[in-house]
């Protein structure tokens, strides 16, 4: 699963990787710059990039993270909707209709997965990051604004570990390399082919590192929540 992440980027910064990978670039949906957080938790707000339908631009918007449908009766869905299994999304329910029409990317900088240590009750956080140290897009849907979320949601996707996540944790988030993202993000493209996309990254596309136990309480946000322990 992905339930912690970082955003050690500018606005300035997505916007300049991201608008030369989508053909019609990239415009300005939410011309807000988050400020950076080094422990972004579930019901938090992100930047997202999408394209909506009748539309060749990609839009850079602020979504909260934790999708919730349009039919939820309360918002407290998106507490559990902060993940969708890559394998599934496409028929269940609550993430059919945003599978088909309003696919997006999550830019991230790292993002955060705990080790089961035999023996011990606490939990090793792991930081992962691209060895190239560009910006992560991962794979997602989003939903548009509606009664319990004035500016709209999202979810990312998870697949099956790859070898290098294995040792850790049986999930991982969906990878898009930038290439692919405007494909993914195509409204037009169908549900088949945009699933060709979800799969694990290719070993060596990420690397890790230890990190405090800090990172579990999402009331902690610093610098230091990366930097790697012992």
């Amino acid at each position: 699963m992905c339930g912690r992440f970082t955003r050690e980027y500018s606005w300035q910064d997505v916007h300049d990787f991201l608008d030369l990978k989508f053909p019609a670039g990239l415009k300005v949906g939410d011309p807000e710059d988050l400020d950076k957080s080094w422990n972004v938790a579930p019901t938090q707000s992100s930047l997202i990039a999408h394209r909506s339908e009748g539309s060749d631009a990609a839009e850079l918007t602020v979504r909260r993270w934790g999708l919730i449908p349009h039919w939820a009766k309360e918002a407290s869905i998106g507490n559990r909707m902060i993940n969708a299994r890559a394998e599934t999304a496409a028929e269940k329910p609550a993430f059919r209709v945003a599978f088909s029409k309003r696919r997006c990317v999550v830019p991230i900088s790292s993002f955060f997965e705990w080790e089961k240590i035999e023996g011990q009750k606490t939990k090793q956080p792991w930081r992962f990051v691209r060895a190239d140290g560009e910006i992560i897009l991962l794979a997602g849907l989003f939903e548009p604004p509606n009664e319990h979320a004035e500016r709209g949601t999202f979810t990312i996707l998870t697949t099956q570990a790859n070898d290098f996540m294995s040792s850790i944790h049986d999930r991982m988030p969906v990878i898009l390399e930038p290439e692919d993202a405007p494909r993914w993000c195509d409204p037009d493209a169908g549900k088949d082919e945009a699933s060709q996309l979800l799969r694990p990254a290719a070993d060596g596309v990420l690397t890790r590192h230890k990190v405090s136990t800090k990172v579990n309480s999402p009331r902690n946000n610093e610098p230091g929540l990366v930097e790697e322990v012992e």
